[in-house]
């Protein structure tokens, strides 16, 4: 019994061809170079042979271009969980399937402990987080994958790291950050909060808070922070910002309890970190939007079905995938041109910010 899966090297042996033949004749990118009835013997083989993961012999079957890998280190909250939704569409559309590999590392420390040993808690597991990126990327690129997405974690390193695992053999496209020497698609949430701080300020707000922390790597003016900051000093205001774990409906539950008379408006960082305000708020004997108005990020699905429903900032999902599926697919046919693409969010306005309403 065969204990190990089928190798490209297997089917070569089986037909008595070159390695690089075999590899040519599976690749969407480079089946050309292979004479037709050579192709068709290959991959009719590997369909015989169960070839491992099979990736490369079911999409010759279904008709489809071929295989990507995706690397992701955050695959179970909504915001990602759209991302990747729209990523797997937009490549299904261009005849592309997806094998995702998912990073574990990724750990919150707790914030109940000492400031020296949560930095090296967190510092751990950052570099545990990125060692596991690698390998999930090696083990992709083992699968003869025609390349690779990464859900780009933000680090300094990142872009060696990943340019080396690709070796110059391999496209790769990055989504969520930044990544030098790589196409790249990401947000840069700074405008959408300037607007909606500007939002609340011209509906009469003043005293306006802001929940969260700026995301790690995300350098500067593309911080959710930096636009709310940005339009607060533009009306000579006072920032005011309060650290809170980001999609956390808890936390934010907790300070909306906290939070209650001390400020009109409050800006969050994502919409379940403001759905919990709001209902610690409401709990607290605090009238949303007439006592105070709160703001989301991301605009979920949820968001305009709670009541008062929830004014946010909506992301373009979808655009961002098709450019991502875009990026990667012009270096699978030989357009290695790295490129950045960077999106903006744009204001969705309901009933949390009280939008009919004005500030005495």
């Amino acid at each position: 019994m065969r204990n190990r899966p089928v190798t490209i090297k297997d089917i070569a042996r089986r037909l008595g061809i070159s390695y690089s033949t075999v590899s040519r004749a599976l690749s969407p990118r480079m089946s050309h170079l292979v004479k037709e009835q050579t192709r068709l013997l290959v991959r009719r083989t590997a369909a015989e042979m169960d070839y491992s993961p099979n990736l490369m012999a079911q999409a010759f079957v279904q008709g489809t271009e071929g295989v990507l890998g995706l690397v992701t280190s955050r695959i179970g909250r909504e915001f990602t969980g759209r991302q990747i939704n729209h990523l797997v569409q937009a490549a299904a559309r261009d005849g592309y399937q997806v094998l995702i590999a998912a990073v574990s590392s990724r750990t919150a420390s707790s914030g109940k402990i000492g400031g020296a040993e949560r930095s090296v808690r967190s510092e751990q597991a950052e570099q545990a987080e990125q060692a596991e990126q690698a390998e999930q990327f090696m083990h992709l690129k083992a699968r003869d994958v025609d390349g690779i997405l990464v859900q780009a974690l933000g680090d300094e390193s990142e872009s060696a790291r990943i340019v080396h695992a690709a070796g110059g053999q391999l496209p790769v496209a990055a989504f969520g950050f930044a990544v030098d020497d790589v196409s790249s698609v990401l947000l840069n949430p700074a405008p959408g909060m300037q607007a909606v701080t500007e939002h609340l300020i011209g509906l009469g707000h003043e005293r306006i808070c802001f929940l969260g922390e700026d995301p790690i790597g995300s350098g500067g003016p593309r911080s959710h922070v930096e636009g709310y900051r940005r339009a607060m000093r533009r009306h000579g205001l006072a920032p005011r910002i309060v650290p809170v774990e980001t999609g956390n409906a808890r936390a934010g539950y907790n300070l909306g309890r906290a939070l209650r008379g001390r400020y009109t408006a409050l800006v969050c960082c994502s919409d379940y970190t403001a759905l919990g305000v709001c209902r610690g708020l409401i709990e607290s004997g605090v009238r949303v939007p007439d006592d105070m108005a709160v703001t989301g990020f991301g605009d979920s699905e949820v968001s305009a079905y709670v009541r008062p429903s929830l004014t946010t900032l909506s992301i373009p999902f979808e655009d961002m995938a098709a450019r991502t599926i875009r990026g990667i697919l012009r270096q699978i046919h030989g357009h290695s041109t790295p490129g950045r693409s960077v999106f903006k969010p744009h204001l969705t306005v309901r009933e949390s910010c009280g939008a009919d309403k004005t500030i005495p």
